[in-house]
């Protein structure tokens, strides 16, 4: 909690400071370029983080090189490939940006998602979290002097800003990477190819299940600025932004209790249910909370913002159920995962993805950013509900075959 207030507060000032700098529609258009990372970055980082939080739990510190080699060089290769591939079909896509902004926006960020991803789940696994705090909050503290620099320069353009966010970018991951030492340097000699294959099918899972979870926060910011407008991505975007931010406390809360949730799932999905039910009152109550905090706070946003932001607001009312489902579909999936049911966890994730991904295509062009949100808040109600119906599915499976 200590760790991600703080990065809520510095995450906070980047959001308001950079969405000031930018103005909607380049604001806009750094945000589709950012979704298209995040909808990428579990492919880059092929689901490692949550297999090795998986593998490390109940380990404590025993983690060795062999055992993360692997993960290190999918990540290194997996961000490398989607860079190249994505780079020149986001510049067809975003009419007017140039491959080079693209390639460095892109790049960097996909970078500054998965290294750090990969490290969280060596420290979340082995259950330290202090470490974890660390990382959020140095990655926090990197984009708000990005963002400070770009100010005291004058530098206001995407062109500049992409050049400044890049440096940062590696300013950040080379620490973070001093850090991993203990890991990265043996990773030559500590691969193992043979268990590559193995961490390739396992990762899998995870990587369609994370890239479903992320659908339904940015592949509305990605699909706005080409089907509606750049500006009105940048409000959309803004609007997600406050949401990003009231959740905080809650994924904090999750993550510090996944590799619990492992632990006792390992002993059945009803032990892991029992657990489960014990945090379920705090994503409710939290949950609840926010949602109607942040439609009330939403009138303050133009104050925020600036004037250029005044339909963020009304944006924000609209999106604030989202802080409750997504908080009760990240808990359901953890439960799922810690059970060992990935696989049908992610076929379901799958299935919402597509139901989100056309609602977009369809009621974007018609509505703009209210189809979007609609299209949003209509996938994370039926990705909830066929989490909930794959639970109850898979406790009745094994009540019968304890009964036989």
């Amino acid at each position: 909690m200590l760790g991600n207030g703080l990065r809520l507060g510095l995450s906070g000032a980047y959001f308001v400071l950079l969405a000031r700098l930018l103005g909607p529609e380049a604001f806009g258009v750094f945000s589709a370029i950012l979704a298209c990372s995040n909808l990428a970055a579990p492919f880059g980082y092929w689901g490692q983080s949550e297999l090795l939080i998986q593998r490390l739990s109940g380990r404590g510190a025993a983690a060795s090189a062999q055992e993360i080699a692997p993960s290190l060089w999918l990540v290194g290769l997996g961000c490398g490939g989607i860079v190249l591939l994505l780079t020149p079909l986001l510049s067809l896509w975003l009419v007017g940006i140039s491959p080079l902004e693209v390639g460095i926006l892109l790049g960097s960020d996909l970078l500054f998602i998965a290294l750090p991803e990969v490290y969280r789940g060596i420290l979340i696994g082995q259950e330290q979290v202090a470490g974890v705090a660390f990382i959020d909050t140095g990655m926090a503290l990197g984009r708000v002097s990005a963002v400070l620099l770009a100010m005291v320069l004058g530098w206001g353009s995407l062109t500049q800003w992409a050049i400044l966010y890049g440096l940062m970018v590696l300013a950040v991951l080379g620490a973070m990477s001093w850090r991993m030492r203990r890991w990265c340097a043996p990773s030559l000699a500590a691969l193992d190819w043979q268990e590559v294959g193995p961490r390739l099918r396992a990762g899998w899972d995870f990587a369609v299940g994370l890239a479903a979870a992320k659908t339904f926060a940015d592949l509305d910011k990605l699909l706005l600025p080409r089907l509606a407008s750049s500006a009105t991505g940048g409000l959309y975007s803004a609007a997600y932004r406050v949401i990003n931010f009231s959740q905080t406390p809650m994924i904090a809360l999750l993550t510090s209790h996944f590799a619990e949730l492992c632990r006792q799932g390992q002993q059945g999905l009803l032990q892991g249910c029992r657990y489960a039910r014990q945090l379920f009152p705090w994503v409710v109550g939290y949950g609840s909370l926010a949602t109607l905090g942040v439609a009330l706070g939403s009138y303050g946003i133009p104050w925020l913002l600036g004037s250029a932001y005044q339909e963020t607001a009304l944006i924000l009312r609209w999106l604030s159920p989202v802080i409750l489902l997504e908080g009760l579909h990240l808990l359901l999936s953890h439960l799922l995962t810690g059970a060992g049911l990935q696989k049908l966890r992610s076929r379901r994730q799958l299935a919402a993805l597509v139901l989100n991904g056309a609602l977009n295509g369809i009621w974007i062009p018609a509505w703009g950013w209210r189809g979007a949100a609609l299209a949003t808040l209509l996938s994370e109600v039926t990705l909830v509900l066929a989490l909930l119906l794959l639970i109850r599915q898979e406790l009745g499976r094994t009540a019968v075959a304890n009964e036989d």
